[in-house]
């Protein structure tokens, strides 16, 4: 079952552990307290992560929450959000278990890429002339749209063997592995690392005292004086 935010939580304050701006998105759903929790509860959330992630600029924000933030195409574009991240979940799951990546979530990343728009621009620099492309959102699906390109960089250009869920059984994040060695275990060694630490140490401790011979009392008998 889905919550809310846990009492004390504060908008913008995202999970960005994935190394793939795809798998941060598929993180904005995790578990708290035993609770699966949704950090996407309004359009004001997903415009928060968006701009976390390098997406928007917070002049781009401020001016995407002014045009859609109470209408009803912001709420359209939040359940799409919700609907792809479903969909990148399901994707980053199947990766794991060696499935392929399904033709609906193929076919979501690809709508996403023909519809995005942006602005190119030639200019001068101190070495001479370089292109910018700056990302321009017409409508508010379009703010998906580097979301999906991430996703499509992946699949193309990353080892799906490195895409990895955490290995803290009650944890629903995923990471790409970038680590050196490629043995990162944990969304967070501060988090589910230490956590996983501690419940092995106390049951290692559990085991030893199972195996331990319970200690028999030793009889003294006394002589009597004669």
């Amino acid at each position: 079952m889905r919550s809310r935010l846990p009492s004390g939580a504060s908008r913008g304050q995202f999970p960005m552990i994935g190394n793939h701006r795809c798998l941060d998105f598929v993180n904005t759903e995790l578990i708290e307290q035993g609770r699966r929790v949704d950090l996407l509860q309004d359009f004001g959330d997903l415009v928060d992560w968006l701009e976390q992630a390098h997406v928007l600029g917070p002049a781009q924000a401020k001016q995407v929450l002014r045009r859609w933030g109470r209408t009803s195409k912001g709420a359209g574009a939040l359940s799409e959000a919700r609907a792809f991240r479903r969909l990148l979940r399901e994707m980053a799951e199947g990766i794991v278990h060696g499935k392929r990546p399904s033709t609906v979530a193929l076919d979501k990343i690809n709508a996403l890429l023909r519809s995005r728009t942006v602005d190119v621009a030639l200019v001068r620099t101190r070495r001479g002339f370089e292109r910018q492309v700056s990302f321009q959102p017409s409508e508010p699906q379009h703010l998906l749209v580097p979301v999906a390109e991430s996703a499509s960089d992946l699949l193309c250009h990353g080892d799906l063997a490195l895409i990895v869920k955490c290995q803290n059984p009650r944890c629903i994040l995923y990471f790409y592995d970038a680590t050196k060695n490629h043995a990162r275990r944990w969304c967070s060694m501060t988090v589910c690392g230490n956590r996983m630490k501690v419940a092995a140490h106390y049951q290692r401790r559990r085991r030893a005292r199972e195996r331990k011979p319970a200690s028999r009392g030793v009889r003294r008998t006394s002589r009597g004086a004669g």
